[in-house]
């Protein structure tokens, strides 16, 4: 078993390999996922200064233990993201993917990575056919 940590960095891996297609957006929910934990990332932070300055300014110290949990919970919304991404990266294909995954490095004329592919090896292999191939490989 993998540890946290390293989980969250083969999530970021996985974000940073996986094409933003539009053409995927409707067959996989990855281009959803690192779309909000981008959002997330640079949101989230200036929310939670802001609610804690309204908090100073205006809130009862009873309601600080509130603040403090929900602003956790909300710093926590990337990396929860990332460990979502880190599983699903090292999860195996189903057999109708997999089958997929084999005819589009047939099309590239390139050996697949992998005899059993996970979504890290997918993402791999659909980066370089976006590069490589047109658009009509995902149709056909």
């Amino acid at each position: 078993m993998k540890s946290f940590g390293k989980i969250l960095t083969q999530g970021a891996d996985y974000s940073a390999v996986w094409p933003l297609e539009p053409e995927l957006a409707n067959l996989f929910p990855e281009q959803r996922i690192i779309y909000l934990l981008n959002l997330s990332k640079r949101i989230i932070p200036a929310l939670v200064v802001i609610s804690g300055c309204l908090q100073v300014q205006w809130g009862y110290p009873a309601n600080w233990p509130t603040f403090i949990a929900i602003s956790l919970f909300a710093l926590s919304l990337p990396v929860q993201g990332y460990y979502w991404l880190g599983r699903r990266a090292e999860t195996l294909l189903p057999p109708s993917l997999s089958r997929w995954y084999f005819d589009i490095n047939q099309k590239m004329n390139c050996a697949p990575s992998a005899n059993r592919p996970s979504y890290f090896d997918l993402a791999k292999t659909l980066r370089k056919a976006f590069e490589q191939l047109d658009r009509v490989f995902l149709f056909q």
